[in-house]
Order: structure tokens, then sequence, then C-alpha cells
């Protein structure tokens, strides 16, 4: 019987796990986010300075980030860990060998005794279903958690590169009001150098406002490359060169209904099923809890032989806890206290859906009616108001002053600088009403108008 013994401890011994490529499943599941039109044709290698293709616009920011951003892998992990708790959960649990020798014969039979058995647990009231649907829901969890991850990273994304739009369009707007003043000062450097109708105050004051304009042009130009830092940083690539932006900055700009916006959210988003999935997955836990308290049966069996008495024979065992005072009422107390908080959690979601909404949508709707308003009423009658002023000064009237001059034109470049800011509110706010409804990057939502 002794020679059972070192073949059993090899068997033990060369027991274990398969190799499994779980970086090559993070990477799938990574994939598996993006939408099916999205195609990477450009990646960059290690050894070469990132440059994107030019004109770069948002889906071909959003396939480097889906190459190289980070976040969208640390939630694949979780996917594939998720996995592994399923396929755990579904293992039987494996038997149990016990060998036992004791040296007590006699000089004449000095082996003693031995025993060789061999136990089952045999899982009772069918926990193990309830495990494997618990992991299941976990699996679930997980996924809508990749997918919530995924239009996260959009949404940032979106808002990045809007952020540098805006700012690009800032850097145009004050690039026209620094020419325009330019114009200014000539014309008034000549009417007071050589026609000499107007103090050389007036020049003086003009040269400062257009130093202003400069300091201002150079100020938007240092946001913009920050904001086209922020933006590489959100694609997963710190070092890409910036680009020109392939976008029109005055593209329509969507025209949504706040009721069609909130259905979306309400049906789309994955916070709401994820919540719902995790109730489910909650009340599984009560019931594994409550199954938890019927205890497991141990059975076996085996050989025993005494070479002393020189006696032999089988074994047969049968082992079970008695559920006398531990009938697990504290973990069944707060598997159905987490249910609660899990089915609370379902309407905490909604509300917060409807509240991000309400908040998005508000800042959407009041610029977009502010952009219209600046684009349609305002900007014309200022632009008409500085033409009609500078027309009536260079033709040397008494009752247009250099001040009425200057504060037409600081009108109309505040006015301009304002409009820049304000479609900057905009799309930012459509970039959060976008990942609030989950729209993919090239996705379009049929909302009706209002």
């Amino acid at each position: 019987m002794r020679r059972l013994v070192i073949p059993l401890l090899g068997a033990l011994a060369g027991c274990h796990a398969c190799p499994v490529d779980v970086g090559g499943e993070v990477e799938a599941q990574a994939a598996a986010v993006a939408p099916a039109r999205a195609t990477l044709e450009w990646l960059p290698c290690a050894a070469e300075d990132p440059a994107p293709p030019e004109p770069v616009d948002l889906p071909a920011l959003w396939n480097l980030a889906l190459a190289n951003n980070p976040a969208l892998r640390e939630a694949a992990a979780d996917v594939e860990a998720a996995r592994g708790r399923l396929i755990q959960a579904g293992k039987y649990p494996n038997p149990k060998v016990a060998y036992t020798e004791a040296e007590i014969g006699t000089s004449q039979n000095a082996a003693g005794d031995l025993t060789v058995e061999i136990n089952q647990e045999i899982v009772t009231a069918g926990k193990r279903g309830l495990d494997v649907a618990i992991a299941a829901r976990g699996t679930d969890v997980a996924s809508l958690a990749l997918l919530a991850g995924k239009f996260d990273v959009l949404t940032r994304l979106r808002r990045a590169y809007y952020d540098y739009l805006a700012w690009r369009y800032a850097v145009e707007v004050n690039a026209d009001v620094l020419a325009a003043l330019q114009k200014g000062v000539d014309i008034t450097r000549k009417q007071v150098e050589e026609v000499k109708v107007r103090p050389r105050a007036d020049l003086v004051r003009l040269q400062a406002v257009l130093e202003e304009a400069r300091i201002t042009r150079d100020r938007s130009r240092i946001s913009l490359e920050a904001a086209w830092r922020q933006l590489a940083a959100e694609v997963g690539l710190p070092d890409l060169q910036m680009a020109e932006a392939g976008r029109d900055w005055n593209d329509p700009v969507p025209q949504w209904d706040a009721a069609a916006v909130v259905g979306r959210v309400l049906a789309a988003n994955t916070a709401l099923k994820q919540a719902a999935v995790e109730a489910e997955q909650a009340r599984l836990e009560v019931e594994r809890a409550q199954a938890e308290a019927v205890p497991n049966v141990t059975v076996g069996g085996g050989y025993s032989r005494n070479f002393a008495e020189n006696e032999r024979g089988a074994i047969v065992s049968v082992e079970t806890a008695l559920p006398l005072w531990d009938r697990k009422q504290g973990h069944v107390h707060e598997a159905q206290a987490r249910l609660a908080k899990a089915q609370a959690a379902q309407r905490t979601a909604e509300l917060r859906l409807r509240r991000d909404t309400a908040e998005a949508f508000g800042r959407y709707l009041a610029a977009r009616q502010q952009v219209e308003r600046l684009n349609k009423e305002v900007l014309p009658r200022l632009v008409e108001s500085l033409s009609l002023v500078r027309q009536s000064y260079q033709a040397g009237g008494a009752q247009v002053t250099f001040a009425d001059v200057l504060l037409a034109e600081q009108t109309l470049n505040d006015a301009r600088l304002r409009l820049a800011d304000v479609r900057r509110e905009l799309w930012r706010a459509v970039a959060d009403l976008q990942g609030l409804m989950q729209l993919d990057v090239d996705e379009e939502v049929a909302v009706p108008r209002p």
C-alpha cells in the first residue's frame, strides 16, 4: 500500500491551472465596445512621434482612443474577472483523499495500520445553481459597466474636442478683431498725422486697445495649446501633435426636444440597466443566503488495513453540520438589506439621470437660443452700427467722436468673443446630452424638433 503514496502525491503536485491568454481576452472585450463602422486606420508606433492624419475629426480621434485609452482596458479587465468568477462558480468541489498510517505495530508487523479514504462534499439546496446565477449577473453588470465606461470616455473626448474647436474659433475671432483694430489704427494715424483732423490722443488710445487685443489673442493661443494637450490626453497619446480640425465650428446644432431626449436617456442609458441587474443579483444573493442554512453533506469511502491484528475492511462515512444555533440568520439579514438597497438604487439611478439630463438640456437650450440671437439679431446690428460710426468719423462729422468709434468696436468685439464662449458652452452641453443618451460617435438619434 505504501507504493500508492508516491504516485498519489505526484499526481496531486502535477495539478495546475491551464494557461489562459487573459490579456488577449481583455483586448477583445475593449474592441467589442467599438461601433462596427469604426476602423483603426492609423496606429502610432512606439518609436515615432505621434501625428494624426489631417484634418482630424472626432471619428478619427475616437479610433485612436479605442486603441490607446487605458480606461477601456480597465473596464474590460473587470469583465474578464467577472467571467473568471462565473467559470469558478460552475465548478463542483473536488473530492478529498486522506491517507493515514500509524506505526504502532509489533516487531513482527511493524507496518501497524493504514487507512485510505476518499471524501466528496455534496452541495445541497441548489447552492451551486444559485452561485452560477449570481456570477452570471455579475458578468452582466461588468459588461454594462464596460459599455458605460466607453460612453464616459467618449463624452470626455467630445468635450475636449469641442473645447479645442472653441478655442480655435476664439483664436480666429481674436485675429479678426486684431485685424480690424489695426485697420482702425492705420486710418486714425492718417487722420492724425496727415489730414490732422483728429487729436493724437485718439491714436494713442487706439494703439493701447490694439495692444490689449494682442494680449487677448496670445492668451487664446495658449488656451488652444492647452485644450489640445487635454484632448491628446483623453485620446491616450499625450504627445500627439496638434492637427487642423476637420469640422466646421458653424455646423448645425442638433435640434432636440426635452421629452424625447429624456425618453431616449431612460431607454438607452446603461446605468438603469446595470441597476436592474444588480437588483436581480441581490435577490439571488438573498436566496443563496437562505440556502446556506441547509448544510452540505460529505460522504466518504475507503479502505482500512491493520497489520498488527491482521484485519482489513471498507470504510463508509457521512458527515454534516447540525443547524441548531447558526442558521445563517445574520447573512440572510444582510442579504435582504442589500436587496432593499439595490431596489432603491434603481429609483436613485433614474432620478439621477433625469436630474443630469434636465441640467444639461437647460444649458443646451439656453446656449442654443443665445447663439441664435447673437448670430441673427445682435452681431448684424453691431456690424452695421460700427460701419455707420466709422463712416461718419472718417468723414469728419463733429457729432461722432473717437470714443463713439472705440465703443462701437469694443461692443462688437465683445459680442463676437461672447459668441465664441457661448458656442463652447453649447457644444459642451451637446456632448453631455450625447453621453446621457449614449450615442456613438457617428450615431444620430431621431428626436423630433420642438
